[in-house]
Formats: C-alpha cells, structure tokens, sequence
C-alpha cells in the first residue's frame, strides 16, 4: 500500500493525474514567491537593459507594469479550469489540437522556449566571470560554457530532488532577491544624478518617428510575459483556490517579474551614464558604483536566482512533457532538457539574438494563448470531457482526425501568419503600421481568438470541435 501511494503521488505532482482537493498543496503566498522566483532571473535585467534602448524611462516604467499585467490579467484567466479541475492545461488542449496535435505543439513549445534557460545560464556565467574579474581572478576562454553548464546542472538536480526543494528555496530565495532589487534601485539613483536616470531617453536615429520604439517596446512587453503561457498552470494547478492561482500568476509574473525588468533597466541606464556602456550585469553595476563587496553580496543571489529558475522551470516543463508523453519517467523528461539547454550554451550566441528570439517565440505563444482563452470562455463555456482528455477506453471526443484537430492547428498557423505579416522580428521591417500598433502579439492574440470563435459558429466545424458534448458531466 505504501508503495501504492508513492506511485499515486509521484503521478499526481509529476505526471499528468488530477490533483483532488485535499490534495493542493499551496495557498496563494508560496505560489506567489514560486512563481515569482520563476521570473526573476537575470532574464530580466536583460529586458530591461534591451527595453532601455528602445525608450525613455518613464515610457519604459509605465509599459513594463501595465504591459505585463494587462496580457497576463487576459491570458492566465483559463488557469482556473487547472485549479478547478486540478489539471494542466495541455490535458485540456488536447481538446484544441487532439491528442497527438498537444503533442506536436509541446515539442514546437519545447523548442522555441527552452532556449530562456540558455539565456539564465548565459547571464550566471557572466556574472561569476565579472566577479573574478573585480578581484584579478582571470579564466580560460571555455570557463565561460563550463559555468553556464554547471548552472543547468544545478537546477536540474533541484528540479530532480521534487517540489519540497523548489518550495523551500523560493521561500527563502524570493525576499532575498526583492531586497536585492530594492538595492540596486538604491544604489543606481544615489551613484548618478537623479534626472540621469528619471529623464532618460535613447539615442535615435534623426527623423525615426517615436512611436515605432514605443510600440516594439510594448511588444517586447506582451512578448515577455506571454512565453510563459507553456507551463503556466502547473504551479497555479496545486493551489487551493481559484482565485489564488490566477492572481498568483498575475502578481508573480507581473509585478514581481516586471519590478525586476526596470531594475535592469535602471542598472543599465547608470552603467552607461558612469561607463559609457550599457551592461546588464548587476555584478558589475554595484561593484562599479558600489564597492566590491556589495557585489560579491549580490553575486551570491543572482546565481541562486538562475539556479532556482532553472530548477522551477525544469519542474514546469517536464510535467508539461509528461502530459504528451505518458509513459516516460518525469526525471528522464528534465534530464533531457537539461541536455538541450546545455547544447545551447555551447553555442553560446543565445543572448546575440535575444530580441528576436523574443518576438519568435511570441509568434507561437499569442496564437496558443488566444485558443486556450476562446475555447474556454465562448467554444466550450468551461466544459470539457475528463474521460476523452485522459484517453480512457471507449471516450475518443478529441481523437478528430488521425488524433490532430485541424481547426486547432490551422488557427495556429494563422496566427503566426498574421504576426509576421505586420512585423519581421529579424530584420525589423514593418509591413503594415496600422496593425502594427497593436503590437504582433496583441494582433495575433486578438486575431487568432477572433478566427477560432468564427469557425466554431460554422455548423458543421462546430459539431467537429463539440464532439464531446454528450460525455460531459462535470
């Protein structure tokens, strides 16, 4: 019996089994600090330092916070069917993409995501690199992916030991980073003239209008968060109320997440006024305006803060797998990815594309985030078959056609088609201004939603989506 109960709780917390009620293990604080330790990273100062060089500060200040919460108050609504029904919300799309389509779209999240962490252990291997540095401590060209590596080992071995260590670690990790926040805020305002800082502005090319800047800014915002969509709801599913994972997410993400952007932004402004170079390294911000200590200090948090990402994401999204994926072990899953995020770190020329690599992965983010959103509030109004999402004998609702709903993955392909149609991420080339005041995400987002819910009023496609009408009973 012993045995049996492991077994239950190893597939209710690291498979794809639903979580009961007496079971959550979370209210909204460690929720919070989880999800907020999932964000702050040294990801973030990177977005505030590339977001710095698009606009002023106070543009910068205004879109970081209500950019963030206004996407992540849309899109993170479907999280209470994960509450509600203690599931991740790939077991729901399966009823969006079919079952070997939820498949299909893991690898392609897989792919176009995974590729943060690489950016998490990019940035811990600089900042330990600096450190040395300060102190005449010089290292071989290779240290830099070796240190990289090992900060994807680290978390992964986290991610391996189960969500007991997760849990403790942002419980203790997440203050001390806030403070750390607090203080470089401090030390960034004090170590320049204010107005340095509060009355930035970019350089920019004579006769560019405005509001071009201004609106990739806003995407680059919307584009930020909106990634997170993947494995948005395998914190949130443990919670022990609806209302406490959504607003988790939404305050973790949002506010937690974006605090630290303009933090970055605030770091890297200072550096420039002080260097003349904008680095995003909070290192080397406060052993350059501070003393060296205080940077051996923070160095100290910013590699904890990369490792307990890396762990907690690690965590996200070998569930994630897991729910394509039955039979495969959880600590297989992570293992995998550890191997992938480390093949990236050999390249090493992640954070050389960071604001395109951005956009891209929007490209697949906002169509998957309108789907989830419009299924669940105006296709299926919140019902879906337990028994056809969990493939059990004899219920095949979303089996549709050779086990991919075409409906679903056309939408996709859609949506992608629409952000690229007014925007090129890599060049920069705008092909249509007025769409592209909405931002490539919003017009995705907003224009996928819109197709999918046009689609389902069309007779016969409708009965193709609500094939599972009469095995609802919940």
């Amino acid at each position: 019996m012993k045995d049996v109960n492991k077994q239950i709780e190893k597939e209710t917390f690291f498979g794809i089994a639903p979580i009961l009620k007496n079971d959550k293990i979370y209210g909204f604080i460690d929720a919070l600090l989880i999800l907020s330790g999932y964000c702050i990273a040294t990801w973030s100062y990177t977005q505030g330092s590339y977001l710095a060089t698009l606009v002023g500060f106070k543009q910068l200040l205004i879109g970081a916070f209500c950019g963030a919460i206004l996407m992540l108050a849309i899109y993170q609504l479907p999280v209470i069917l994960s509450v509600r029904y203690g599931i991740d919300i790939w077991i729901w799309l399966r009823s969006v993409f079919g079952k070997r389509g939820v498949t299909l779209m893991t690898v392609v999240i897989i792919l176009i995501n995974f590729p943060w962490y690489a950016v998490c252990a990019d940035l811990f291997s600089s900042s330990m690199e600096n450190l040395l540095k300060i102190f005449g401590i010089g290292l071989p060209d290779f240290s830099h992916t070796v240190l990289a590596i090992l900060c994807v080992i680290i978390g992964t071995a986290l991610a391996y030991k189960g969500l007991g260590t997760i849990t403790w670690t942002t419980r203790i990790l997440v203050p001390l980073l806030l403070l750390l926040g607090v203080m470089v805020v401090i030390v960034g305002f004090t170590s320049v003239p204010f107005h340095a800082i509060w009355s930035y502005i970019p350089e920019r090319d004579e006769g560019e209008p405005d509001i071009i800047p201004y609106i990739i800014s806003i995407e680059a915002n919307f584009a930020f968060v909106i990634t997170l969509v993947g494995g948005m709801a395998e914190v949130p599913r443990l919670t022990k109320t609806e209302r406490s994972g959504f607003w988790a997410g939404v305050f973790g993400q949002g506010i937690a997440g974006s605090f630290f952007v303009v933090v970055g932004a605030i770091m890297a402004i200072a550096m420039q006024y002080v260097t003349g170079e904008m680095i995003d390294d909070p290192t080397m911000m406060l052993a350059t305006l501070s003393v060296p200590a205080l940077a051996c200090s923070s160095l100290l948090l910013v590699a904890f803060a990369n490792i307990g990402t890396q762990a907690v994401g690690s965590y996200i999204y070998g569930v994630m797998l897991k729910s394509s994926f039955k039979k495969a072990d959880y600590r297989i899953l992570i293992l995998v990815l550890a191997v992938y995020v480390s093949l990236l770190c050999v390249w090493g020329k992640i954070i050389e594309y960071f604001g395109s690599f951005l956009t891209i992965s929007a490209c697949i983010y906002a169509p998957l985030a309108a789907l989830l959103f419009t299924d669940f509030f105006f296709v299926r109004r919140q019902k879906i078959s337990l028994r056809s999402a969990f493939g059990i004998k004899g219920y095949n609702a979303y089996s549709y056609t050779y086990g991919f709903n075409w409906v679903g993955i056309i939408c996709v392909v859609a949506g992608i088609v629409m952000s690229l149609a007014i925007y090129n991420p890599v060049s920069g080339e705008i092909h249509n201004m007025l769409l592209f005041r909405l931002t490539p995400t919003g017009f995705s987002f907003i224009g996928t939603g819109v197709l999918y819910f046009i689609f389902s009023l069309v007779p016969p496609v409708r009965k193709y989506l609500l094939r599972d009408r009469e095995e609802i009973t919940i």
